[in-house]
């Protein structure tokens, strides 16, 4: 790297002769506004002008230094791009000015020391080569062509007449062209050239840490771009990069996501959020890929992005239509990855179009019976990264049964699990029958479902709404009807069999109103098919919402039905099930405690002590049993008025042991436990591992500074 040097302005591009300023296209658009940025510069040089001030300092140029030959050089700009390029629209202005009012000789001084290379006609002639985005308007503006720009949003254009009208106001209060010219040099930048040799990506990372945070998406451009020589990143630019976000989007946040679910794809893990870029530079250099084989890679699964996200329907074929509808109405990015790596199998003729509609339905109807069930997204957000690795691993390249491998890995082996499981039919009626349903995302997604499956003559869903049956607001007239109190009524509202899909200007008729009226209006309008046994009901009363909820669950686990699967696999036969863990712990522990909240929270009859509960099966480590949970404070808000807090850790092997831990002692050992991150990278929970040796002696794992066993023998309950 040079030393840094203070310039001027202008001396800047005096002395750049042979050189081209290239805006690089890893680079930000050219962002600065004329009523912003634009005319705090101008008023910087107005005080020069008015000598309020001597001078003034305008910030950092940062450039990376190539040499083409023996008489041309290239200055990729890596910082300051905003201020240079607006120094160029400035000069260009005041070189207007001068042809304007026919100084000829000053143009032609404007051009060969300032704005140009007088001696290359390539293209290199010109100093400054701004990014492909502005380039056609900048080129407007050099080679005197303004009436030819057909693009007047752009902000070269709109800064350009901006700033000559500012600097024809300073003219017109008594400065001349040179004076503003001499006070541009006022104005200094310190440069700070660096070569080839020096890692420019970075000291790019360096300077993004302290300025305006670019997202993972920027820089993982900026890496993939920046060592290319100019041309080709041109080349790139246009044959790739552009191409990705035209599938993709332009949006950085979502090109985000497109490189988050690229990376799960290869590393079969759900990088975080922050962590991206980071993960993305690492992959790539740990794999040696080489540059345009990357893009290739890239373009391929950004089409397969745009064919799940944005493709029109109508577009796609046919066995795929539903089901990737069903998908983007879900609008979880969760298991995106795996669904991209599946279309990836279609694309190369690995599978048929029907089994890849087979395999994202499969995924809609786990995702789907979660939903509804209001069942925590993020026990599942790092899941399906895991499951396309197994899945993978067993088909071994043959995939006639990849939708039994897939239904097994993500439903069968899951199904004993407390957080990844899909509700079975059984537990759907469980969960649902008094559920208040009426805000759960899915709750849309299953109306429109029911009502077009086997519908001979569907309806435009864009029209309907969500409708409630015993309506919203408990008018006297309808707690009459159905001889009810207003909690009765109230928690009977938002069930599913009170709900339904109308009509949206039927929808506001019926509003308050009793339910002949109501039933008069379905009838009148009676195109929709899940309404037809409305029609014959003459009162509408709770034992007819207890009846349609029935009707409805049973309905749901048909449309979207649990799988043929395996549940024994996921449960070795010698380790206590979870329900079998928990009774015996609640009976001998709380027998005569308060339960809080039924197998997780307790406390005694006086409140002094509460007890929090958490559950592990065994996981065999050597001559070990380890036993692995979650902690976090917020589960101890439940006993918060209690004096004293446990934290009872049910080991479930051949045997339950029962392990009671103050909570005091936790969180004074806590910074030493490992730790679950989220996207925001801030802790989840922490992991607590216990370990049952072969002598009996149980032992509580910290892993920081180092790792180091606590012996917790004292605290064990029993062993059942």
């Amino acid at each position: 790297m040079s030393e840094p040097r203070r310039v001027g302005l202008m001396e800047l591009l005096m002395t750049s002769t042979g050189c081209q300023f290239v805006i690089p296209v890893y680079q930000r658009n050219y962002t600065w506004g004329a009523e912003r940025e634009v005319k705090q510069y101008l008023n910087d040089l107005s005080r020069i002008l008015s000598q309020e001030y001597k001078n003034h300092f305008m910030g950092i140029l940062i450039y990376l230094e190539k040499s083409i030959d023996f008489s041309t050089r290239e200055l990729s700009v890596i910082d300051g791009q905003q201020r240079l390029t607006t120094t160029f629209l400035t000069i260009y202005a005041i070189r207007e000015m001068f042809k304007d009012g026919g100084e000829l000789d000053r143009v032609q001084q404007l051009d060969g020391q300032y704005l140009t290379n007088p001696y290359h006609k390539d293209k290199i002639k010109y100093k400054l080569k701004p990014l492909v985005a502005d380039d056609d308007v900048y080129r407007c503006i050099v080679e005197d062509r303004l009436k030819d720009n057909e693009n007047e949003q752009s902000l070269i254009y709109k800064n350009y007449i901006y700033i000559k009208g500012y600097l024809e106001q300073l003219i017109a209060n008594g400065y001349t062209a040179n004076d503003i010219l001499m006070a541009l040099n006022e104005l200094y930048v310190v440069c700070v050239p660096i070569s080839e040799e020096d890692n420019a990506q970075k000291i790019f990372e360096s300077i993004n840490a302290t300025g305006v945070k670019l997202t993972a998406a920027d820089l993982i451009r900026n890496f993939l771009l920046m060592n290319l020589d100019s041309d080709t990143q041109d080349k790139y630019y246009a044959q790739y990069w552009r191409k990705i976000e035209e599938n993709v989007s332009a949006d950085s946040k979502e090109l985000e996501i497109f490189f988050r679910m690229y990376l799960a794809i290869k590393t079969y893990t759900l990088v975080p959020k922050n962590g991206v870029y980071r993960h993305f530079v690492d992959w790539i250099e740990n794999h040696r890929i080489e540059t345009s084989v990357l893009f290739d890679e890239l373009l391929d699964y950004a089409k397969i992005y745009h064919a799940i996200n944005g493709a029109k329907i109508d577009s796609l074929d046919k066995a795929l239509r539903q089901p990737v509808t069903d998908f983007r109405k879900i609008k979880s990015d969760l298991p995106v990855s795996i669904i991209m790596e599946f279309y990836r199998l279609f694309k190369t003729a690995c599978i048929e179009a029907d089994v890849l509609g087979q395999l994202i339905q499969t995924i809609n109807v786990y995702l789907i019976r979660r939903s509804i069930c209001d069942m925590d997204s993020q026990n599942i957000s790092k899941l399906f990264p895991t499951i396309l690795r197994r899945v993978l691993e067993k088909c071994g390249g043959n995939y006639a049964d990849i939708v039994a491998v897939l239904n097994q890995e993500m439903v069968g082996n899951n199904a004993n699990t407390s957080g990844s499981y899909m509700p079975t039919d059984t537990q759907m009626f469980d969960i649902l029958f008094n559920a208040n349903v009426y805000k759960r995302p899915a709750l849309r997604i299953i109306l429109d479902r029911l009502e077009l499956t086997d519908n001979p003559a569907p309806v435009d869903l864009s029209k309907l709404s969500i409708e409630h049956l015993m309506p919203q607001t408990p008018t006297e007239e309808w707690l009459e009807e159905l001889d009810v109190d207003e909690e009765t009524y109230m928690a009977n509202l938002h069930r599913l069999g009170n709900l339904t899909l109308a009509a949206k200007p039927d929808n506001s008729k019926m509003s308050n109103q009793l339910w002949d009226y109501k039933n008069d209006v379905l009838k009148s309008t009676g195109h929709l098919k899940m309404n037809m046994d409305l029609l014959s009901v003459s009162k509408w009363t709770i034992a007819c919402i207890d009846a349609r909820t029935k009707m409805l669950i049973k309905r749901i686990c048909e449309v979207f039905p649990y799988p043929e699967v395996d549940v024994s696999a996921t449960q070795a036969p010698d380790i206590v099930d979870e329900k079998t863990g928990l009774k015996v712990t609640v009976a001998h522990m709380f027998s005569s405690a308060t339960e809080v909240r039924k197998n997780s929270a307790y406390t005694t009859e006086n409140g002094e002590r509460g007890y929090v509960l958490l559950n592990s099966k065994m996981y065999p480590e050597g001559d070990k049993e380890k036993f692995w949970f979650g902690y976090r404070s917020s589960r101890f808000e439940l006993i918060e008025n209690c004096k004293e807090h446990y934290c009872v850790l049910i080991c479930r092997s051949k045997t339950t042991l029962i392990v009671n831990l103050p909570r005091t002692f936790i969180d004074g050992l806590k910074d030493g436990f490992n730790t679950s991150i989220d996207d925001a990278g801030n802790i989840k929970h922490y992991h607590i591992v216990i370990h049952k040796h072969t002598d009996g002696k149980v032992t509580l794992l910290q892993s920081k500074p180092y790792l180091k066993k606590i012996d917790i023998s004292q605290f064990v309950v029993a062993e059942l």
